[in-house]
């Protein structure tokens, strides 16, 4: 490093030292400032009781079987509640509908400044019964008749066993529609029987729809972030398949095929309906996407539900199971359910490299909550895992070390033979690789390193922006969240990126060889991965900083083993 260098680089750490403090100076920022709130019309929970309550009246069933309406509904039978209390999960069913009305996370709070620490709500927005099953080319709908309860309206346990719960709607002609659940202790799921008696009578015909019929909402600071990750995926012939072709700001998409599972995600969050006794026939989308306000900037708001397409038998009666989860983005719980739910989160699933990418992300998803348990933060985690890829890559960096520190040596030679034969480029290619030849160099070996980690880093990306496991993880200081990105050069977390820069470049200027092309390199590649970074999650910053700075510990091993040499000889 020479004396030139060792001004710039002192100035840069004092600048990121006191980063903030100049912000606020300059008055470009305020100290503590709150994330935005996002539109009240867009993250707003929806309370339990959204389904209206009507004055008390005596249980009585519709007057008609396939055009029964919310309001006719509503105005006709009162809205008994049921409250069932798991280990994960507060549900509460409403008896018009005929289903939960409101799904609570246990284990999960907002962190978005409106209601940061309340428990995370899956059906943000319920104006019906979700699921939603429509039967009668989507004349009858299943969320708006009543129903009468197999329990008395009140809360109930089931913490410690199974749940079961059964809602039976019955036509005046006779017909029947029942529900039937059950909810188990501890898993981010429950079982929905859809059974329906005397088919005919209820002029039920050839398919039903079940749709998740309320969207997601925002769980996160920023509200763009889950917007940007909200999609309707299903898998189809084992294949994972996004329906996302939005026209004119509407999603109206449709796919036919054999669909083992389909439903909505947000950024750390999902809800998928399963169906267990058979496949559906095909899935839709539908939902929309608008440009809205949000403090001085313009996001796009997405709105998304997701249905399947199941045909019966004209039997009288029929009856279809599913396991409808709602829950985290979690890899290794995803799996559990032997269905290839885990492709939700869109990991290894690329076509073509998907298979290459795949296993890196398996062992990062294995590995890395392993060593949390002993080192409970994940930033250290981070640094740690980045010290053994270091470790594992040694002997690759250090071919590069004595390939760049060779090509340094003959920099001026190329340099000389580039000015002699400036007009002549065949020939100055091939002196320039035989000289090269000559002195047991490969102008590609500094490339090892990178290129051997590309499969690991890119799995790393998708690991930290798919899955619930870095989300709120805290490294050094309380606001310093591992998940996140910055949103702007005026953000703290712009720290981290500028720290990555800085080692990146002092690591180049120690291996690279100093010529004209080499410098521009030097310069602007570090620049360009800081852009590439600024918004990427925390964690992989930290990652390729960690080891850019143990890469320059790999320059000074390179340099002590150059010397022994030197001594033996």
């Amino acid at each position: 490093m020479d004396k030139k260098t060792l001004p710039i680089i002192v100035a840069l750490i004092l600048v990121i030292i006191f980063w903030w403090d100049i912000l606020g100076w300059l008055g470009l920022v305020k100290p503590n400032v709150a994330p935005p709130a996002p539109a009240a019309d867009t993250t707003q929970v929806a309370p339990s009781d959204t389904i209206k309550q009507p004055a008390a009246a005596p249980a009585t069933a519709p007057t008609t079987d396939t055009t029964q309406t919310a309001a006719q509904a509503t105005e006709t039978v009162r809205s008994d509640t049921v409250i069932v209390r798991t280990k994960v999960y507060v549900l509460t069913l409403s008896s018009v509908g005929g289903g939960p009305v409101s799904i609570k996370l246990n284990n999960y709070a907002y962190r978005d400044s409106v209601h940061n620490g309340e428990p995370i709500e899956m059906l943000p927005d319920c104006q019906s019964v979700v699921p939603e099953a429509t039967f009668a080319a989507g004349t009858f709908s299943s969320s708006k008749v009543a129903y009468t309860c197999s329990v008395a309206p009140g809360t109930y346990d089931a913490t410690s066993a199974p749940f079961d719960i059964v809602y039976t709607y019955t036509a005046p002609s006779g017909g029947a529609l029942i529900r039937r659940y059950r909810f188990s202790p501890d898993q981010y799921d429950y079982q929905l029987v859809i059974e329906v008696n005397g088919r005919e009578k209820l002029g039920f015909e050839r398919q039903y729809e079940l749709i998740w019929n309320d969207p997601l909402g925002v769980t996160e600071p920023e509200p763009e972030t889950d917007y940007e990750a909200m999609e309707a995926v299903a898998m189809m012939s084992g294949s994972r398949e996004k329906l996302a072709d939005f026209e004119d700001g509407k999603l109206n998409q449709s796919l036919t095929g054999s669909t083992t599972w389909a439903g909505v995600r947000a950024k750390y969050f999902s809800a998928v309906l399963i169906p267990r006794n058979r496949v559906a026939d095909g899935v839709f989308a539908r939902g929309s996407r608008q440009k809205i306000q949000l403090g001085n900037r313009s996001i796009e708001k997405r709105q998304i539900t997701a249905g399947l397409d199941l045909p019966f038998e004209l039997t009288s009666t029929f009856a279809d199971t599913f396991t409808v989860f709602a829950g985290p983005l979690d890899y290794t719980l995803m799996a559990g359910y032997h269905v290839g739910l885990q492709d939700m989160l869109d990991i290894g699933t690329t076509p073509y490299v998907g298979w290459i990418i795949k296993p890196f992300a398996l062992a990062i998803i294995w590995l890395l909550p392993k060593m949390y348990v002993v080192f409970p933060n994940y930033g250290i985690v981070i640094i740690l895992f980045a010290l053994l890829i270091k470790i594992i890559t040694l002997p690759l960096s250090l071919k590069q070390y004595k390939s760049m520190n060779a090509m340094k040596e003959l920099a001026p030679k190329i340099e000389e033979m580039r000015k002699r034969l400036k007009n002549n480029p065949q020939q100055l290619n091939a002196e320039t690789m035989k000289l090269y030849k000559e002195h047991g160099v490969n102008p590609l070996s500094g490339c090892l390193p990178l290129v051997a980690q590309m499969p690991l880093f890119i799995a790393m990306f998708s690991v930290f922006r798919s899955t619930i496991l870095l989300r709120g993880a805290p490294f050094v200081w309380p606001w310093l969240d591992l998940s996140r990105g910055a949103s702007g050069f005026t953000d703290p977390y712009i720290i981290m990126v500028i720290l990555m820069v800085v080692f990146q470049f002092i690591s180049q200027k120690l291996t690279m060889a100093s010529n004209q092309q080499n410098k521009m390199l030097m310069y602007m590649m570090p620049l360009i991965f800081g852009f590439l970074f600024y918004k990427l999650s925390a964690g992989l910053v930290l990652y390729w900083t960690v080891f850019s700075l143990f890469s320059i510990g790999d320059y000074f091993i390179f340099r002590r083993q150059k010397n022994l040499e030197v001594k033996t000889v």
